[in-house]
């Protein structure tokens, strides 16, 4: 249980489990509400803290080819007295 529990902290503290490092480009990666001339590249989940869930959905989109995303769902938990954001998204080619 102590291990498991130490995974999970060390998942929220990384952000979404991911260790690169966002492009000047990746920067620029934006959400976008109309997708229908946009290219659908996949579904994506991760956690973070509240003010690095942008950086790391960027990251994330960068990393798997695409220039846009569109955030479905955010949810809340509180783990070891740290607020969660939990993000459902979709990432997308639009230019």
């Amino acid at each position: 249980m102590k291990k498991a529990i130490l995974l999970f902290i060390c998942i929220v503290f990384l952000g979404c489990g991911n260790r690169g490092q966002l492009s000047s480009e990746g920067y620029k990666i934006s959400s976008v509400s109309d997708t229908s001339k946009c290219q659908f590249i996949k579904n994506m989940y991760c956690e973070a803290q509240a003010h690095n869930m942008i950086y790391y959905v960027q990251l994330n989109t960068e990393q798997n080819g695409g220039d846009s995303y569109k955030i479905i769902n955010v949810s809340q938990d509180r783990a070891m007295g740290v607020n969660i954001q939990m993000i459902n998204f979709e990432i997308y080619k639009c230019k």
